[in-house]
């Protein structure tokens, strides 16, 4: 059975059932790319396409035709917050409704990365489908217009659309309509070595399967009831909108669809690492930064409705109460049957010996133990090469008399023994095993 791939089809293919002639729309058709090494360019040193990724740009081909191990990928998506690697929650996502980037236009893009950014920075939890599919919901994009008889047909290139569900809580978003020619923005990425610094699923050019666009949780899952009880208090006790979500992520400088290392909520100062860079934003850059992926009428001297959550402005112990409360963990019989752990006692302490002088032992390590810094002083400046360490901690006690380990070492191997001896290398019998093995068996 042949597959059908999608590829070389006319919009007008549906006119065997309008009764309509529909072959002059061309609407959503691939057109090949324009993308320029100068962008490719940006794209690395903007830190959305990691060292260990390259790229290729496209040929002559109209429509993507990638090398074994190639992926395609679109310079609108990383324009409205995508980045390589790409999160787990927009890998999840592609997995959940078997979607590739090319079924997704750039303004299905934005939109999922205002959803994670209010997630994020507003919530203080990790983005999850159940939460997404109660919001938004999945169509096929047809083309649009007053002359474009029902049926409509699908757009050529067979993406599919995200929008707001009715009766949705969740903001509401325009985006542009000059994005419709996302799909002459495509050229191809592969990893240069071993590590996956893409983590998409594999191209596939076959049109979307509609897998799961039905999936709706309803009121099932907590979680997400909990989601929406809290934003709805939001929109009604504060002056939160959709503006501050998209100015979040583009003043905060971070991609909400990229791999990254702590939430947005756990953000700090401009040497945050997941930050694409930590200069910093007027706000006339991010209203005109705004305005280049959605259609907004944010004043350049706007001013927060609601402060996003970082380190510096916590989530509040409501925000824990109504969203993440702690459950219980439940009993388990794991680990009863074990007798309790004892911990050792430390060795008692007495002044060091004479023979142990710092040039014996190093300051920072004696038996092994570290000495702890000074007050302020971090690890990295205790390496640092004249700086000014810490008290030496003192050595353990050794015993004396004619049963200790130093009368015990000179009995058996003739050669006197002394702390240092013992504390640098456990005995002069060093190279064998201790306790030493008596003369008379050797």
């Amino acid at each position: 059975m042949e597959i059908d791939t999608g590829r070389n089809q006319e919009a007008g293919s549906s006119n065997r059932t309008s009764g309509h002639d529909l072959s002059h729309i061309t609407r959503g058709a691939w057109k090949g790319s324009d993308v320029t090494q100068h962008k490719i360019d940006w794209l690395y040193r903007s830190r959305r396409i990691p060292e260990g990724v390259s790229c290729r740009l496209p040929g002559d081909e109209i429509e993507p035709i990638p090398d074994p191990g190639e992926f395609v990928i679109f310079l609108a998506h990383f324009e409205r917050g995508l980045g390589l690697p790409v999160s787990p929650f927009f890998r999840r996502f592609l997995d959940f409704y078997k979607l590739q980037p090319h079924h997704l236009p750039g303004n299905a893009i934005f939109y999922l990365s205002c959803y994670a950014t209010f997630m994020e920075a507003y919530i203080g939890i990790r983005p999850t489908r159940e939460t997404f599919a109660r919001f938004f919901a999945l169509w096929i994009n047809s083309v649009q217009g007053k002359d474009i008889p029902k049926p409509k047909p699908p757009v050529q290139c067979r993406s599919c659309i995200i929008g707001c569900r009715q009766g949705s809580p969740f903001f509401k978003f325009t985006g542009l309509e000059s994005c419709r020619a996302w799909q002459e923005t495509f050229f191809y990425v592969k990893n240069d070595g071993a590590a996956d610094l893409i983590d998409l699923p594999a191209y596939d050019p076959a049109p979307p399967r509609q897998t799961n666009w039905k999936y709706f949780p309803g009121s099932n899952d907590s979680e997400t009831n909990r989601v929406v009880r809290f934003m709805e208090k939001l929109r009604k006790e504060t002056n939160i909108c959709s503006d501050d979500i998209v100015r979040t992520f583009i003043s905060r400088r971070v991609l909400p669809l990229k791999r990254r290392q702590h939430k947005m909520s756990e953000m700090y100062g401009p040497g945050d690492p997941t930050k694409i860079t930590g200069l910093p934003l007027s706000k006339k850059d991010v209203v005109r930064k705004a305005k280049q992926i959605c259609k907004t009428a944010m004043p350049f001297d706007w001013e927060w409705g609601l402060r996003p959550l970082s380190s510096t402005n916590p989530p509040t112990q409501e925000v824990h109460e109504h969203i993440a409360p702690v459950e219980p963990r439940p009993a388990t019989s794991l680990g009863r049957s074990l007798p309790p752990i004892v911990k050792k006692k430390a060795p008692e302490s007495m002044p060091p010996s004479d023979s142990l002088s710092q040039e014996t032992l190093p300051t920072e390590v004696v038996a092994g133990k570290e000495c702890e810094a000074p007050q302020g002083q971090t690890d990295a400046d205790r390496l640092r090469p004249g700086a000014k360490l810490g008290p030496r901690p003192r050595a353990p006690k050794v015993p004396q008399g004619p049963h200790s380990l130093l009368s015990l070492q000179a009995r058996t191997t003739g050669v006197p023994a002394t702390p240092s001896a013992l504390l640098l290398g456990g005995a002069a019998n060093s190279r064998g095993a201790w306790p030493p093995t008596p003369a008379s068996s050797q």
